[in-house]
């Protein structure tokens, strides 16, 4: 399940102030009579990208209101979940998988039905029970829940509330690598479908499916990832230029897009990190621990002493 609040990006400057379209020669020599037009670069024989700089932008969420809710976004956040979640939902069936500012995914045990290809519908219909079979105490449930849920169905301003949320989703398989990067099988256009989220790579011009998100976890593959835009640069003004010329551009960049992070470590006072531990190790690194202690300590005075 992805529970979203109301305001969470709304005040994230994303307008785009420059547009980029494919014209043919004789389209791009129009273009250039138009005050808009900024530049091109040409593609093919027939074929140019223009840039252009629109003439309106548009904003359709009060800042205010964006800005208020992630400053008070943190304290409500724990809020939901400790004043309410564990007063009324079974947390012993319900894990945290991830979150960030605004969002939270959680994995609910609650009524299960098999898939099979006769009770698809069924099943689906399984998928948006929501805390149903995980309440266990309904009557703080009702007198709560109207304050973080939607009471009116369909209400865009009742789901906008502020400092409210909603289920933005639900599906039946998660796994996630870190905030804003996941793999989820949940509803998209009314049916159940893969979804990738990958922060900061271009998912329609890189291959990525659920297999690496899982190779990541087992077997701590790196899966890179390429991203192309057309862009324009700014040469330097020389000497006697009134104004700066621009080049178009196609840029290439190269970067990671799946790694493992380090979620849990061991942490002494005699060294900073022990890394590459799992919760396997834990009885056996007390025990290498304790023999060792001076050996440590010693390494750690020559580090010191910059003997080593």
């Amino acid at each position: 399940m992805i529970l979203n609040a109301s305001y969470g990006s709304d005040d994230m400057n994303t307008e785009k102030y420059n547009k980029i379209k494919i014209l043919t020669k004789e389209k791009t020599i129009e273009a250039h009579t138009k005050q808009s037009s900024m530049n091109d670069h040409k593609l093919a024989d027939n074929l140019y990208a223009v840039q252009f700089n629109p003439k309106n932008c548009k904003c359709n969420t009060c800042l205010q209101v964006a800005y208020f809710t992630l400053d008070n976004a943190k304290y409500w956040y724990l809020n939901f979940i400790y004043n309410f979640m564990y007063e009324c939902l079974d947390m012993t069936k319900i894990h945290f998988v991830e979150g960030d500012t605004d969002s939270a995914y959680w994995a609910i045990s609650g009524k299960q039905i098999i898939f099979n290809f006769t009770n698809q519908q069924a099943y689906e219909d399984n998928l948006h029970q929501g805390f149903k079979y995980v309440i266990k105490d309904q009557q703080f449930y009702d007198a709560i829940a109207r304050y973080f849920f939607p009471t009116i169905d369909g209400d865009k301003s009742d789901e906008k509330k502020l400092l409210g949320l909603s289920i933005e989703n639900e599906g039946d398989e998660m796994f996630a690598l870190a905030p804003k990067n996941y793999y989820i099988h949940t509803f998209k256009r009314n049916q159940l479908s893969d979804v990738i989220k990958l922060k900061g790579v271009n998912l329609r011009q890189n291959s990525i499916n659920k297999q690496d998100v899982i190779d990541n976890i087992v077997n701590g593959k790196i899966t890179q990832g390429t991203n192309m835009r057309l862009g324009q640069l700014a040469d330097q003004l020389q000497e006697g230029q009134l104004s700066k010329t621009y080049c178009m551009n196609k840029m290439i960049q190269t970067k990671n897009a799946l790694t493992g992070i380090q979620t849990k470590m061991i942490v002494l006072k005699i060294v900073k990190i022990v890394y590459h531990l799992s919760m396997d190790y834990q009885v056996n690194v007390i025990v290498i621990v304790n023999e060792f202690i001076f050996q440590l300590q010693s390494a750690m005075q020559a580090f010191r002493r910059k003997q080593i």
